[in-house]
């Protein structure tokens, strides 16, 4: 009798451990094995849409499928629920799909994208309520409650009901992201350009005006030189404004935006983490520990999880910003400068820049804020 109840209680005791790794069992049944006496009864399978897991604190968990370990899922990450069977959950990975016990997540609210231009959002589920506002394509929305033809939704202060027809948990294409940083690059060139043809006019006008025509040659071939080797450097040593940290009321704050603007121009790596190359939340991490010794966790939607929430109407210089950029919950984090910009790693191919987060890719995928300073 010791050893059947010893066993179990040691069991349960190693799983609430802050170090324990919790391994969902093989859920699918082999075929090799469909008369063995260890064949589990699980029950119905359910498919689920618009609910997000979120694993709960002190554990690690192993996620699985047909017993084979898929990942390790670590407190506050976050996966989309595709299904449920019995006490087991579906959950999408980025390379496919896996099991875990629901006793080691909890269940929230997801997000859904509005898939059309313009989508009516109701007071109620049907097409004479009234209209509260009119979404664009990309919009998001919290998803409360699923019925046949309508779901039951949340933008910002408001709840209402748009058509189920009209909305998915898949995040659209949107072919706009980075248009702002792209425009402001090619705005500082033309002006660069225009200056120096400005200043070519301006001294070859004044070289005919004799005796200084030497002196001013010379000077003109000189600024033409500088000109030149300013336009081969890296974007953080360009006079433009985009390149200057704003200037900010507390020290703290300032040694973050003075160290982030610092790297701009550093190299996206998938998951690097400085001091010249970053990813979104490897970036984040960097900028705060070595500015004012905050230890920030590693993912963006760890990161989501730390700090107080903030609003975006009530956004700060030195908040984080997170966005929904896979359609499975946070997956990217920037660091909030003002006037509507923040400064991140933005994804392969690209580098350390400053982007708008009221552009049409950005404010669509907007989730939450949080301000740790």
């Amino acid at each position: 009798m010791k050893r059947k109840i010893l066993v179990p209680m040691f069991a349960s005791v190693m799983a609430l451990s802050m170090n324990t790794v919790a391994n969902a069992d093989q859920i699918e049944n082999n075929e090799n094995d469909k008369n063995s006496d260890r064949t589990l009864d699980l029950g119905e399978y359910q498919e689920v849409t618009y609910k997000t897991a979120v694993i709960k604190d002190g554990v690690a968990v192993k996620i699985r499928k047909s017993g084979d370990v898929q990942t390790v899922a670590y407190t506050g990450d976050e996966f989309k629920v595709i299904g449920t069977q019995d006490e087991w959950i579906k959950v999408a990975l980025e390379d496919g799909d896996g099991w875990l016990a629901a006793r080691y997540v909890d269940i929230k609210e997801s997000i859904g994208y509005t898939t059309v231009e313009k989508v009516n959002f109701r007071t109620e589920a049907n097409t004479d309520s009234e209209i509260i506002k009119e979404l664009e394509l990309g919009s998001t929305v919290k998803v409360l409650e699923v019925n046949e033809s309508w779901l039951k939704v949340k933008k910002g202060e408001d709840e209402g009901y748009i058509r189920s027809l009209y909305v998915s948990d898949e995040a659209p294409v949107i072919e706009e992201e980075e248009s702002v940083v792209v425009n402001e690059t090619q705005v500082s060139n033309t002006q660069n350009n225009s200056n120096q043809s400005s200043s070519s006019s301006n001294n070859s006008s004044s070289s005919s005006n004799g005796q200084t025509q030497n002196s001013n040659s010379s000077s003109s071939s000189s600024n033409s030189s500088n000109s030149s080797n300013g336009q081969t450097q890296k974007p953080v040593q360009n006079n433009d404004n985009s390149y200057n940290p704003p200037a900010s009321s507390t020290s703290s704050v300032q040694a973050v935006l003075n160290l982030a603007y610092s790297k701009i121009g550093c190299p996206y790596v998938w998951g690097a983490e400085g001091p010249n190359s970053f990813d979104c939340s490897g970036f984040t991490s960097y900028v705060f520990r070595n500015a004012v010794g905050v230890s920030l966790p590693r993912t963006s939607s760890a990161q989501s999880g730390y700090g107080k929430t903030v609003s975006k109407s009530n956004l700060q210089a030195g908040d984080l910003v997170f966005f929904n950029t896979s359609g499975k919950g946070v997956s990217h984090v920037g660091i909030y400068v003002g006037g509507g910009k923040m400064v991140h790693a933005p994804s392969s191919g690209k580098t350390v820049s400053v982007t708008s987060i009221n552009s049409s890719y950005y404010s669509s995928r907007f989730v939450t804020a949080k301000r740790v300073l």
